[in-house]
């Protein structure tokens, strides 16, 4: 299995001939050697569909002097290669980039723009050292770009396959090997593939880090994700939306709460209610023609309007507190209607109180 693949786009053709021509064939069979793709283009085009359609690519090599269709040169006047690097910095961040110098070209280093540097790594003259070195240098870089992409815990879990280690730490966690020993089992192994069941693994694996206790890469993997979404933490949830719908209602309600519940939610936030003890109050929202559950009208979430049917609700007598300390709306319905989550929110928390937390549930089933 390929580790990557690498973009060559040369003015060259690959199955022309010449020294420089050779040259770059040799370079690209090293690439292959090295467990990468090559993707060869001739022209701007061609460089620029491959772009937009190999998203697993890990570095490329740009000729400076490449042509656009039919020669034409880039606009501007600059070399196609230079509409080749704009597209690689659009459509990628950090991608390794070497720009390959023509022997009898006009332009040298000298005369590339400035931004050139920002976009490349390195420039390689293909006659003026070997194609194993060459192309050693373009396989180490995309070798540490395809690491650096991965998220933590994928990464680990990778580096984890690859030692091909046993894993004994729970039972049925065994790679699939029962699997191997009925035909209908082999079937079923063949058909998802080796690697979906050696990597099903147990909460155990001391080297992929613990959910209970955050550390490893389970715990650089939920910072990365509490960056990413501009959290101050994110925990990660086994077993679906389903759970951590359960989960936010343990902590936001408890025995004797009350909860503001959208008669349209999903069974677990129902679960999850029945478990904490919670008292719930229904907001009742639309319905349009088809029958189809939509929003809950306006005029029904102002402070007025849920204080009047918490007080008449028949669950609420004996509560702890006469304000809500919980609220799930459904956010996104089948007919693909979405609440302006952030002024639904403020409009529901007056009637919390000093309740702890309002909670849109985004469930489409």
């Amino acid at each position: 299995m390929a580790n990557g693949s690498v973009l060559l786009a040369l003015r060259e053709d690959p199955l022309g001939g010449g020294a420089g021509v050779e040259q770059l064939q040799r370079i690209g069979k090293e690439l292959e050697r090295r467990g990468l793709e090559v993707r060869w283009a001739r022209t701007v085009e061609d460089a620029c569909a491959a772009l937009r359609t190999e998203a697993n690519l890990t570095g490329a090599m740009v000729a400076w002097g490449l042509p656009a269709e039919r020669g034409r040169v880039a606009d501007g006047g600059e070399p196609g290669g230079a509409a080749v690097l704009r597209q690689i910095s659009r459509r990628f961040k950090d991608l390794p980039v070497f720009v390959v110098m023509a022997e009898d070209s006009d332009h040298g280093l000298d005369s590339l723009p400035l931004w050139v540097a920002e976009a490349a790594i390195g420039y390689v003259w293909p006659l003026e050292d070997t194609p194993s070195f060459i192309a050693g240098r373009v396989a180490h870089a995309a070798r540490a770009y395809a690491d650096a992409v991965l998220p933590p815990f994928f990464k680990a879990l990778r580096h984890f396959d690859d030692a091909h280690e046993y894993s004994w730490h729970t039972p049925a966690h065994a790679g699939g090997v029962a699997f191997l020993k009925s035909p209908v089992g082999r079937a079923f192994f063949d058909y998802y593939g080796e690697r979906l069941f050696r990597t099903d693994l147990s909460i155990s694996v001391g080297e992929l880090g613990s959910l209970f206790e955050h550390n490893g890469p389970i715990g650089d993997a939920e910072r990365n994700a509490a960056r990413i979404f501009g959290a101050d933490r994110t925990y990660f949830v086994l077993h679906g939306d389903s759970t951590a719908d359960r989960m936010v209602g343990h902590y936001c309600v408890t025995t004797d709460e009350i909860a503001l519940v959208d008669r349209n939610c999903h069974k677990s936030v129902l679960h999850g209610l029945v478990i904490s003890g919670a008292r719930p109050v229904y907001l009742v929202p639309t319905r349009n023609g088809y029958g189809l559950a939509g929003p809950l009208p306006a005029s029904e979430t102002t402070p007025g309007a849920i204080a009047a049917r918490i007080a008449a609700y028949p669950l609420t007598p004996g509560a702890v507190s006469p304000e809500a300390q919980y609220a799930v709306i459904t956010n996104s319905t089948y007919d693909g209607l979405c609440y302006d989550t952030v002024r639904t929110a403020r409009a529901l928390a007056p009637s919390r109180g000093a309740g702890k937390n309002a909670v849109t549930s985004r469930k489409r089933r």
